[in-house]
């Protein structure tokens, strides 16, 4: 009787099958990493070869030009005319003569207090004036008659004088009652009301003459050998930033304050009067010196608290433009430019906008117009700042 019974599995043909398939997976191996290998081969290649964008960048010269020198401060002015209109004596305002505001002539009436009682006192010493005149002028014909002594002469004529002493007295009490304006000018605003009593002192307006105005500043004492009567200054407000206005020196302090500092005041016209008394003023005091600096546009230099730097773009081999970082010393700043002591020369080309975006060595592209130039740029030599100041 036949039966089918299952021969055991050789060991060596089992170990080869394994190999067997061993083998397979590790062909797959070799060939996916020879596929990945070429792909990334010919990547790269595909990258080397692509070329580089050029980063676009606005480019300045440095020029080089005569720039005048300036000592700089800081001042107030105040108009060659200008008080406080105050009440001498105390009274009552019986009448208010101006408004706010108002334009006054020298001498004008502004203010009347109440003078009731002078007036009266200066009829009674009229009075008495006149008595003694005629007093006098009968001793004096006695006296020529010899009918009387010259020491009732003297007597009537000491007498006449006192009457005329107390009667210009009381005029200047009433004069004093009737507060006027002391120059032309135009009045400020009211401080005082009809019916109001003011004490001797007390402000009723101020009253301002601003045709000519005086800029009062201090500079440091080591400024004093540079200054002289007569030296052009330019005014500069906050209020007016758009304009600059022209002065002469006309006074110097001859004695340096504690603080090191000497006190100088500059006169100007103000035909306009554009300018109140009392603003805020920065000041420009030409030198005498001037000299031929490099400048660039401020916003071609980056301020770091390492140090000022400027990317400057030179021509290669293939007239690529290629920047390079370049440390520098920077001076005194105005009209959007700015002064370069040392790190630059002339005619060079700096970056003035795009630096957030390079490095050394980096390939640039030239746009034709900056847009953070400062449109309408006055020529530099209209003015400069002294950098130490």
């Amino acid at each position: 009787m036949n039966r089918n019974v299952s021969q055991p599995e050789n060991p060596f043909a089992r170990h080869k099958k394994k190999l067997k398939g061993l083998a397979v997976i590790a062909a797959g191996v070799i060939i996916a990493a020879v596929v990945y290998t070429a792909v990334s081969v010919e990547d790269t290649t595909l990258t080397a070869t692509a070329p580089t964008p050029k980063t676009k960048v606005a480019l300045a010269t440095v020029e080089r030009s005569n720039v005048p020198r300036f000592i700089s401060g800081i001042g107030e002015l105040e108009a060659a005319r200008q008080v406080q209109v105050a009440a001498e004596v105390g009274g009552r305002a019986t009448k208010i003569l101006f408004e706010s505001g108002q334009s006054v002539a020298a001498g004008q009436l502004l203010v009347q207090l109440n003078d009731a009682p002078e007036q009266a006192e200066r009829i009674r010493l009229q009075a008495q004036l006149r008595n003694a005149q005629s007093v006098h002028t009968r001793t004096r014909k006695l006296v020529a008659a010899n009918a009387a002594t010259q020491e009732q002469l003297d007597t009537a004529l000491a007498a006449r004088d006192m009457a005329l002493g107390e009667l210009g007295q009381t005029q200047a009490k009433i004069a004093q009652k009737a507060i006027r304006a002391p120059f032309a000018g135009v009045i400020g605003i009211r401080r005082v009301h009809e019916g109001q009593y003011l004490n001797a002192g007390d402000p009723i307006a101020s009253l301002v003459d601003a045709r000519t105005l005086h800029a009062n500043f201090s500079l440091d004492e080591q400024s004093s050998p540079a200054l002289h009567i007569g030296q052009s200054v330019q005014v500069l407000v906050d209020a007016l930033a758009h304009r600059s206005f022209k002065a002469k020196v006309s006074a110097i302090d001859p004695l340096i304050g504690q603080s090191r500092t000497v006190q100088v005041q500059a006169t100007m016209a103000n035909p306009d009067s554009l300018l109140k008394a009392g603003m805020y003023a920065s000041i420009q005091v030409a030198r005498r010196d001037t000299q031929a600096v490099l400048t660039v546009p401020e916003t071609a230099v980056t301020y770091t608290a390492y140090g000022d730097t400027v990317f400057v773009a030179h021509p290669d081999d293939q007239q690529t433009l290629i920047v390079k970082r370049v440390a520098v010393t920077v001076g005194a700043r105005q009209e959007g430019r700015v002064e370069i002591e040392h790190g630059l020369h002339e005619n060079e080309q700096v970056v003035t906008s795009g630096q957030l975006k390079l490095s050394d060595g980096m390939a640039v592209e030239a746009v034709k117009e900056d847009t953070l130039a400062l449109p309408g740029r006055t020529p530099l030599s209209s003015a400069m700042m002294d950098k130490s100041r």
